[in-house]
């Protein structure tokens, strides 16, 4: 059978591209909006088809060519516009609030036999302005469309990832005569296995300290892998990039060496956080959750785009490198992530007029990122579905 053709939406940096690759499969097609994770996916990617566009603006004629020739659409909308309840919090202007709308549109013109939808778990709860949830419209999309579907909300940790990720997956496959129904998670039980904790995906990264290095650095490994998922990981690498810390300032070196030395215990005066724009008085607001230590005998802590300065290394005074969080997302560290490693907040670039770095940084682009490994599961899900539909 030839190669399984596959389009990819809001591609991002491109883990469920890659997962589906290392899967046999070939992305015909990727897009993407973000300039900085456009960069990232065409340094990573055999399949380099990937287009820096917002779906907003791309007409139907332009998918339509590709109508009978990809078997599979898969990608995961932003939704985080809707509400998950009270209609206080909706936006209702929110650019997002049409993106699923356009994925699905894509899957009318083209009409793949199989689609993969990957979301935040919290998906299940969002709804429409006239209240109705957005899983009722998706649902009710693709019964008018000819297909069965099902979805469940699976945690990654399960499956290989060394991380606690709880995600939405939907998978529809066009009805065949039987119309036979599917369940996600039993088509997902072949992939279960152990969980593989912080320390087991880490421990043979070598120490940095901040300051230490240039942004641009790229390091060499200093011990062999220990274990199986150490060897996957490292498999096409020489060295390793994306692996320098940030620039911590010498106060909050010592309040993490501190935090890391005394469990639970109160920082001292002189290491407690400051009013913004006054050094002299001590601030009110909690800071907890920037101070989460990674306990490394458990899988990590969820990895969100904005992660970066939330956790501390177990071992090391300083927040997480790009390529700890890549590990624990299983993106190999031969994936070398562009653009800048960290920016100002989107609302902080735009005041300033920044407007050059109004893009997904590193952290951004990991976070956002289908874990590669979960998407190489899921593509052999998919692509044997598309197989038992064309036997």
């Amino acid at each position: 059978m030839p190669n399984i053709k596959v389009i990819d939406l809001f591609a991002g940096a491109g883990g469920l591209s890659y997962g589906f690759e290392q899967a046999g499969a070939e992305i015909v097609l990727a897009i993407e909006k973000d300039a900085w994770a456009v960069e990232t996916y065409k340094e990573n990617h055999k399949n380099k088809n990937i287009i820096e566009a917002d779906i907003n603006e791309l007409p139907d004629d332009f998918f339509a060519k590709y109508k009978g020739e990809v078997n599979i659409v898969m990608g995961g909308p932003p939704c985080q516009g809707f509400s998950i309840a009270a209609s206080n919090r909706r936006k209702k202007d929110d650019s997002r609030n049409v993106l699923y709308k356009h994925f699905l549109r894509v899957v009318d013109v083209v009409e793949p036999q199989i689609v993969l939808i990957e979301n935040v778990k919290e998906i299940v709860n969002y709804k429409l302005p006239d209240g109705t949830k957005i899983v009722e419209d998706i649902k009710s999309f693709f019964e008018t469309h000819g297909y069965v579907y099902d979805y469940k909300i699976l945690n990654c940790r399960n499956y290989g990832i060394p991380q606690d990720r709880k995600r939405f997956f939907f998978i529809a496959r066009k009805k065949t005569i039987s119309e036979d129904e599917f369940d996600v998670e039993h088509l997902m039980e072949n992939y279960k296995c152990p969980e593989i904790s912080f320390f087991e995906a880490m421990s043979d990264l070598p120490e940095v300290k901040p300051k230490e290095y240039p942004e641009d650095a790229v390091l060499e490994y200093d011990c062999k892998p220990s274990n199986e998922y150490q060897k996957r990981i490292r498999r096409y690498s020489e060295h390793l990039y994306n692996h320098i810390p940030m620039q911590h300032t010498d106060k909050t070196i010592q309040k993490f060496s501190f935090l890391l030395n005394n469990h639970k215990q109160d920082l001292p005066e002189e290491l407690k956080p400051r009013v913004r724009g006054n050094m002299e008085k001590i601030s009110d607001s909690s800071y907890s959750q920037n101070h989460r230590i990674i306990d490394a005998s458990k899988v990590s802590p969820t990895i969100t785009a904005s992660f970066y300065s939330s956790f501390i290394h177990p071992f090391q005074p300083r927040n997480l490198t790009v390529r700890e969080a890549a590990r624990m997302q299983t993106f190999p560290d031969s994936f070398v992530f562009k653009g800048k490693k960290t920016t100002l907040s989107k609302k902080l670039l735009a005041k300033k007029g920044i407007f050059e770095e109004l893009h997904l940084d590193q952290f951004n682009q990991v976070g956002n990122a289908v874990p590669p490994l979960m998407g190489e599961h899921l593509a052999e899900v998919c692509i044997n579905l598309f197989r038992e539909n064309n036997k």
